[in-house]
């Protein structure tokens, strides 16, 4: 049966009969989001198309509101604000770098679950529902927090742009699931030859990983080194940490390192960055992709669940890396704060406790 799509009506189909007449037909979802096919009739008995999509539509709204009188279901069915109108908002109003992906995850796991039910009405038991949907599915609670997220961001953006009067019930339903973001995995030494080794016939796969492992800094403060923040004399490079929006200092590790950045300061000039090459339009976008994928080749494999934060090795890896054998070196904390630019000694306390004999020598001495 060769179905005939509608060129004016959603969800309408027509089948071509042998006789010359023509069947008409209905598709719509059902309750449990399964897709339905009904026949309406034949064009010999008076059936047409524009028929077919009122059908459908008294169905769908059937479907959604249930039996009620005529009167008040057509009121509902006007006052009806479902996350599904929402998100066609959001995704066609909003100006973000983050959208394309918003609207592929909203796609992929909100839309079947949520997208019908008025936003008005949402409950904790919903809510708590699709937390549990995702995680069943093997979601970290990282990861489900983000959808919530998306969900959140949708609502906010209508009330925002005045799109929806209401207010956002998400903010009020369900706390979101605890997440521990501290990261446990750092690499070898063998682990950072074996990485440097990888990126070595890559000049700008090469410096970046190079320029974390001297640094010890996050990915973003690499990106923006421009060539007016290197004192080659000094060998020290001025750092701006966007998280704490300071600025501070990071030292070259060694004569290679030294080198590369020599060598690429000569050939750009003083507002440019290290990172930067006309290849590529996104320059984050193609180190992140590139990287993941010789993350994934050298150590991720191994992982059973993907989404495992914790031992998962990531671009934030060498930095955790980095002051993980500081502090197994015997280095200082003050020392360390001054590498890493965090904002308190406290938040440096897990890498103090990876050294044993971090106090030893004090109190050997304290009695002499």
């Amino acid at each position: 049966m060769a179905y005939i799509k509608s060129k004016k009506f959603e969800g309408v189909y027509q089948n071509k009969l042998k006789s010359g007449d023509v069947s008409y037909f209905i598709t719509y979802k059902d309750n449990e989001n399964k897709t339905v096919t009904k026949k309406i009739g034949k064009k010999s008995e008076g059936i047409t198309e524009a028929y077919c999509s009122q059908i459908r539509g008294e169905t769908i709204s059937k479907l959604r509101l249930g039996d009620l009188p005529p009167k008040i279901a057509t009121q509902r069915k006007q006052n009806i604000v479902t996350l599904n109108s929402l998100a066609d908002y959001y995704f066609e109003t909003k100006e973000s770098k983050t959208k394309n992906k918003f609207k592929g995850k909203y796609n992929l796991r909100i839309k079947s679950v949520l997208g019908n039910k008025d936003v008005r009405y949402f409950t904790e038991n919903d809510i708590k529902k699709f937390q549990n949907v995702l995680l069943k599915d093997g979601l970290s609670p990282h990861t489900v927090n983000c959808y919530i997220d998306i969900i959140s961001a949708i609502i906010t953006h209508s009330i925002q742009q005045k799109n929806y009067i209401g207010k956002n019930p998400i903010y009020n339903l369900v706390p979101k699931l605890k997440v521990d973001n501290k990261r446990e995995r750092i690499l070898t030494k063998s682990e950072i030859k074996d990485l440097l080794e990888a990126v070595e016939e890559n000049w700008i796969l090469n410096l970046f990983v190079r320029l974390l492992l001297s640094v010890g800094s996050r990915k973003g403060t690499v990106l923006n080194i421009k060539k007016c923040d290197v004192n080659l004399e000094d060998k020290v490079f001025t750092l701006k940490d966007f998280k704490n929006d300071t600025t501070y200092y990071g030292y070259f590790s060694d004569d290679i390192l030294f080198n590369l950045v020599k060598n690429r300061m000569e050939m750009i000039g003083d507002n440019d960055y290290l990172l930067s090459t006309t290849d590529y339009k996104d320059i984050d976008k193609y180190i992140s992709r590139e990287m993941n994928s010789i993350y994934y080749l050298l150590f991720n494999h191994k992982l059973s669940d993907q989404n495992d934060r914790k031992n998962k090795v990531v671009n934030h890896t060498l930095r955790h890396t980095v002051l993980s054998h500081l502090a197994m070196n015997g280095e200082s904390i003050y020392s360390m704060k001054t590498i890493s630019n965090h904002k308190t000694l406290a938040m440096l306390d897990r890498y103090i406790k990876l050294n044993p004999n971090y106090g030893k020598t004090p109190i050997e001495n304290l009695w002499k």
